[in-house]
C-alpha cells in the first residue's frame, strides 16, 4: 500500500509554516505528518482542511526541539505537564482525524537516577495508552540516535525493545526512523525485519545527511521490499532535510506513490 506523508517540519521550509500544506498538496501529497505545531492547533488544523490532507502522525509536545529538548515523559516532576500535553495532543488529533501520536522519551536528566526515569517514562505510556486507545489513537514511542542526541534516553535498538515490548498487548509501538537506525548499523532493512512486528509508524532520510533517499548509503530498495514483506501497512513519513528544493528532492518517489490509497505497494525509484 501507499501510504507516504510529507513531513511538514523538514520539508517545505521555503515557504512559510502554514504555506507547507497547499505546497505538499500540490507535489502530489494526500497526507502529512507534524511535529507538536508551531501555530495555534485551531490554526494547524484549519490548514489541513483547506489543503484536504490527512495527517498520518503528530507529535505529543516536547519542547524546543532546535535548542536540544526531547520532551519530558522521563521527568517525575513534570508528569502533570506530560499528562496535559498528552491531552491536548489528543484533541488535536481529533480535530484533524490522526491515528498516531509519537512521544519523544525525553533527555536524560542528571539529578534523577535513570531506573527511576524509566519508571516514569513507563508509567507515563502506561498511563496514556487507554486513553489514546478509547479515542482509537495509537501512540509509538521514538529512537533516536546516540551522536545526534546524545541525551536522549532510548538510542539503541535493544533499548527501544525493552521499553515497548512489555507495553505491546496495551497498544505501544515503536517509531523507526531509517536516518536513526541507520546511524546505529547499516543493515536497515535487516534492522526492520527484526522488529518489524513493533513498527507503528516510519520515518525515513538517508545516511549520513539526512537527505532524501538516494543520496546516501540506505539500500532502499532492500529496505522498502522488508516494509512490503512484511505487510506494514502504515504511514511512512519523509522527515529529511532535503538537498536542493523540497520539490527537486521528490524525483525519487513517483508522483503516483504520493497518494494515499489501498493501491499495491509502489516502489519508489532508487
Amino acid at each position: 500500500m501507499t501510504r507516504f506523508a510529507a513531513n511538514v517540519g523538514f520539508l517545505y521550509t521555503e515557504v512559510p509554516y502554514k504555506a507547507r500544506f497547499a505546497a505538499a498538496r500540490a507535489d502530489g501529497f494526500e497526507a502529512v505528518e507534524a511535529a507538536w505545531p508551531p501555530i495555534p492547533p485551531d490554526e494547524f488544523a484549519a490548514a489541513v482542511a483547506r489543503s484536504r490532507l490527512r495527517v498520518a502522525l503528530l507529535n505529543v509536545a516536547a519542547g524546543d526541539l532546535d535548542a536540544g529538548e526531547r520532551g519530558h515523559a522521563n521527568d517525575p516532576s513534570a508528569v502533570a505537564r506530560w499528562r496535559a500535553d498528552l491531552g491536548a495532543a489528543l484533541r488535536l488529533a481529533e480535530a484533524v482525524d490522526c491515528p498516531t501520536l509519537n512521544v519523544l522519551a525525553g533527555n536524560r536528566l542528571a539529578v534523577v537516577d535513570e531506573d527511576a526515569q524509566l519508571e516514569c517514562l513507563r508509567g507515563n505510556l502506561a498511563w496514556a495508552l487507554p486513553r489514546a486507545a478509547r479515542e482509537g489513537r495509537t501512540l509509538v514511542v521514538e529512537l533516536l540516535n546516540p551522536w545526534d542526541t546524545p541525551a536522549y534516553l532510548v538510542t539503541d535498538l535493544a533499548a527501544a525493545t525493552a521499553l515497548v515490548e512489555p507495553l505491546v498487548d496495551a497498544g505501544l509501538r515503536l517509531q523507526l526512523d531509517t536516518y536513526h537506525v541507520g546511524r546505529l548499523e547499516p543493515d536497515v532493512a535487516g534492522a526492520f525485519g527484526r522488529i518489524a512486528s513493533l513498527v507503528g509508524h516510519i520515518q525515513i532520510a538517508d545516511v549520513p545527511g539526512r537527505h532524501e533517499p538516494g543520496t546516501g548509503t540506505i539500500d532502499w530498495r532492500a529496505f522498502f521490499a522488508a516494509v512490503a514483506s512484511f505487510g506494514y501497512d502504515g504511514a511512512v513519513g519523509l522527515e529529511y532535510r532535503p538537498r536542493a528544493g523540497t520539490s527537486e528532492s521528490l524525483t525519487w518517489l513517483p508522483r503516483p506513490a504520493r497518494a494515499w490509497s489501498d493501491d499495491p505497494f509502489l516502489m519508489p525509484r532508487g
